[in-house]
């Protein structure tokens, strides 16, 4: 039963939360695929240190490293948006509460004067 009309609310806040759950997954695992490369680009560096010149150096790994700079800026830009909506979400879930609680709580105090009779708190 949805006594205050909550119901719809805490079904989009469910959902929020779970899109934003996957995305807080999905960043993270970006976050260990992007420490990996990193490791074996390092490694690589290493042995190719003053081996070979930029020049000779292969295409692919330039794309490699062209395509980890756009993917850091993807997660560092992923990573805002989720902390943004979160906040967001998260002042939107608290005002929905307070809101609740005041209508409770003037629904008592109604309550209690239609009866004639007062409880105490």
């Amino acid at each position: 039963m949805d006594l205050f009309g909550l119901k719809a609310h805490e079904d989009q806040h469910n959902e929020t939360a779970q899109v934003l759950r996957r995305l807080v997954e999905q960043v993270s695992q970006l976050s260990i695929n992007l420490g990996e490369t990193r490791v074996e680009l390092r490694k690589l560096s290493l042995k190719v240190d003053g081996k070979v010149d930029v020049d000779d150096v292969d295409p692919a790994i330039v794309r490699i490293n062209r395509a980890l700079s756009e993917a850091r800026v993807k997660l560092s830009e992923v990573a805002a948006a989720a902390e943004e909506n979160w906040n967001a979400l998260s002042e939107q879930l608290e005002d929905a509460v307070d809101d609740l609680n005041e209508k409770s709580g003037s629904l008592s105090e109604e309550d209690e004067g239609a009866n004639g009779n007062p409880q105490e708190r």
